[in-house]
């Protein structure tokens, strides 16, 4: 791992319209939450992504009625790190809006899931 690499988390989807990953993702969350504890001098940025809406920059987080939902992806992620134990000061997190698509054009259900996700930089080793 280089300082400015970054990771996918496979697994770690979301539901659309929602900062809430989908179940699958819970043992690739609780893998990260370890790598942090077991190596306290790394630094990360959390970057969430969403699919399929062009029309904006980012997508509306039905929950919060906020247009910042690959922010609260991201944020989401970083919330259960710190409830995990990790210090709240090694977790970046940034919203990305559509501007990265895993999968474009976006047909079937499957390519709006992979789009809706959150990676990982490394910022610090």
């Amino acid at each position: 791992m280089k300082v400015k690499d970054t990771f996918s988390l496979p697994q770690v989807n979301f539901i659309g319209g929602r900062h809430v990953w989908l179940p699958k993702a819970n043992k690739v969350l609780a893998q990260l939450a370890d790598l942090l504890k077991n190596n306290p001098s790394l630094e990360v940025e959390l970057q969430g992504h969403i699919c399929c809406d062009y029309d904006n920059f980012d997508g509306q987080d039905l929950d919060l009625k906020t247009f910042n939902l690959s922010f609260t992806r991201a944020n989401a992620i970083k919330e259960f790190l710190k409830l995990q134990g990790i210090n709240a000061s090694r977790i970046k997190a940034t919203g990305q809006g559509h501007l990265n698509p895993v999968v474009y054009p976006e047909r079937t259900e499957d390519d709006f899931s992979k789009n809706r996700r959150v990676e990982i930089v490394l910022l610090k080793k």
